[in-house]
């Protein structure tokens, strides 16, 4: 009786793992016939960044700002609110206040707008004599102020020249940066790849820019010294990407079998794993220095760095994916040289496709003749001679 369990099917064998093809350079993802859907996004993050700096501003820095801040260390039984409101019954505005650090080392830190020095003296007193009788079990009226340690309470004073100053120095650094930049990539490949790039500088200096207004974090000089080095960073990573598109579309233009378009998306396909190996080797110290170092330890003057190297650089890695090679190809296909080899790498494979049509209804058609010679009764390829018995 024959078997009616079912025959086994070979399952067909399985292609090499992901991780294993973004180390190759194997991945077929297709990131400049995408790039409407990646402009549209960072169209909308740019708006959204704009808009909160608009609307929410930013927190700046006593060093920009200019005013006085008091910083004391934190005392069991009084907090913030309480120093708050002994600055404020002087009729000083406080323009913020907040507890940075933890444990042992945190401490209170009040900014003020700019105070007079015999006025900042003396509510630098007030702190201390209310830390002192609290520490003590006392009223603070009651507390002679000359057992009162006032060193304990440190006062800074800023001129707001001081802040505009540093912002003149810096933006004049970003000014030299970007002309530097442009220059070289101008020398080093094209114009259109020294736009490409300065594409995703903007993006990423705006993006970060719109996350500082929504986190709140102060501007400070550390900031500014981290935009710098994101900027850096990101043009790194972004000529990483060029050099392989360069070398790409340099062999596909000397011939008609591939595209511009097609041998820059091979590049980015092939430096993927590079680009995501070096901002993961990038990002883990500065994860380390804004969710430990600021996050659990408490070091509020980690902040502002470690937010801006942590986000500046994820921006620059997308940016140099999908935007700066997808601005780079739109702008070269304004090049009619490109334009032309573009077609003729059409017009081939048309051809090519046209002849492999050819091909498969010629072997239709031969496959058909020989169906229907055999089942005309003609013997088959091979089959022995049919004998007539004899009567």
């Amino acid at each position: 009786m024959a078997s009616t369990e079912p025959k086994a099917v070979a399952k067909p064998p399985k292609g090499p793992g992901l991780l294993r093809r973004l180390y190759n350079g194997d991945t077929d993802i297709d990131f400049v016939g995408r790039r409407k859907i990646w402009y549209g996004v960072s169209v909308l993050v740019v708006i959204a960044s704009i808009g909160l700096g608009v609307a929410k501003g930013f927190n700046f820095g006593i060093e920009f700002a200019g005013g006085n801040q008091f910083e004391a260390s934190v005392v069991d039984g009084v907090d913030l609110v309480e120093v708050r409101e002994t600055v404020e019954e002087y009729g000083v505005e406080v323009a913020s206040s907040q507890t940075a650090g933890s444990g042992d080392s945190a401490r209170y830190i009040v900014r003020t707008e700019g105070l007079p020095t015999q006025q900042s003296n003396e509510i630098r007193e007030a702190i201390a004599i209310m830390f002192y009788a609290q520490e003590n079990g006392l009223e603070p009226g009651d507390v002679d102020p000359e057992l009162v340690n006032v060193d304990e309470i440190a006062v800074s004073e800023v001129s707001s020249s001081w802040g505009s100053a540093v912002s003149e120095k810096a933006l004049s650094a970003l000014g030299v940066f970007l002309v530097l930049v442009t220059a070289y990539l101008w020398w080093r490949y094209d114009r259109k790849y020294a736009a490409g790039a300065l594409v995703a500088l903007v993006h990423d200096l705006i993006l970060t820019a719109g996350v500082y207004s929504l986190v709140g974090f102060e501007v400070t000089p550390g900031t500014v010294v981290g935009i710098l080095t994101i900027l850096g960073y990101s043009l790194y990573d972004t000529v990483v990407v060029y050099d392989k598109v360069h070398e790409n579309t340099r062999e596909a233009m000397a011939g008609v079998r591939t595209t511009f378009s097609s041998a820059a998306n091979s590049a980015i396909n092939q430096t993927l794993m590079r680009s995501i190996n070096t901002s993961i080797i990038g990002l883990l110290p500065v994860a380390g220095l804004l969710f430990v170092g600021a996050g659990v330890l408490g070091v509020g003057t980690l902040n502002d760095l470690a937010l801006v190297l942590f986000v500046g650089m994820l921006a620059g890695t997308y940016s140099s994916l999908f935007l700066a090679v997808p601005a780079v190809v739109d702008l070269k296909y304004r090049e009619p040289g490109v334009r032309a080899q573009a077609r003729k790498v059409g017009e081939r494979k048309t051809a090519e496709r046209k002849s492999a049509k050819k091909e498969t209804v010629a072997a239709d058609a031969s496959e058909e003749r020989v169906t229907v010679s055999v089942g005309s009764g003609a013997p088959r390829p091979g089959a022995r001679p049919v004998r007539k018995k004899k009567r």
